[in-house]
C-alpha cells in the first residue's frame, strides 16, 4: 500500500506575462471642477482598458492641466516623450488626438518623433492606431477634432443663460 501517500498537487498556471509597457496620457486645459472631472474620467477609462488587456502593463498615468493655446508647459507630455525614447513606454493610450495638441503640426511633430522610437499611439476616441493608421488618417482626425471641439466651444460661449 505504498501508493496511499502519493499526492497530487493543483499548480496553478501562471498568468499570462504582461509584456507591452504602457503610458497613458490624460489633458485638461484648465483646473475647473468640470475640467478635473474629466481628467478624472480620462485616467480611470485607459487604466480599465489597459487592465483589460492581459499582455498590457500600465507603466504610469502622465496627467497634464495645461492649455496649448496658451502655450502652457506640458510637463507630464514631455516626460512621457522622454520614457518613450528610453524605451520605458511602448504604447500610449490617450482618449482623443486632440490631448495630442491643436494643430497638425503640434499633433504630427512627436507622432513622428515617436514613431523614431517604435512607440505605438493609440487614440481611442477616433479609434485611431498609428500601428496601422497612415499619416493622412491622423491628419485629418486632428482636422476634425479641431472643428468639433471649435463647434463646442462655440455653443458654450453663445448659450443665453437662461
Amino acid at each position: 500500500m505504498a501508493d496511499d501517500n502519493k499526492r497530487i498537487h493543483f499548480i496553478p498556471p501562471l498568468p499570462p506575462k504582461r509584456e507591452k509597457r504602457i503610458g497613458i496620457y490624460c489633458r485638461v486645459s484648465s483646473n475647473s471642477t468640470n475640467q478635473l472631472k474629466s481628467l478624472i474620467a480620462q485616467v480611470s477609462a485607459l487604466t480599465r482598458l489597459t487592465a483589460a488587456n492581459p499582455k498590457w502593463l500600465l507603466v504610469d498615468a502622465y496627467k497634464d492641466i495645461a492649455s496649448s493655446r496658451t502655450g502652457s508647459s506640458r510637463k507630464e507630455f514631455i516626460r512621457l516623450l522622454q520614457d518613450c525614447k528610453s524605451g520605458d513606454v511602448e504604447i500610449i493610450l490617450t482618449k482623443s488626438i486632440s490631448r495630442f495638441g491643436r494643430d497638425t503640426v503640434e499633433i504630427l511633430d512627436p507622432l513622428n518623433q515617436l514613431k523614431a522610437h517604435g512607440v505605438r499611439v493609440i487614440f481611442e476616441q477616433e479609434g485611431l492606431d498609428t500601428a496601422n493608421t497612415d499619416k493622412r488618417r491622423v491628419e485629418n482626425a486632428g482636422l476634425y477634432s479641431r472643428r468639433v471641439e471649435r463647434s463646442a466651444s462655440r455653443l458654450v460661449v453663445h448659450t443665453p443663460q437662461v
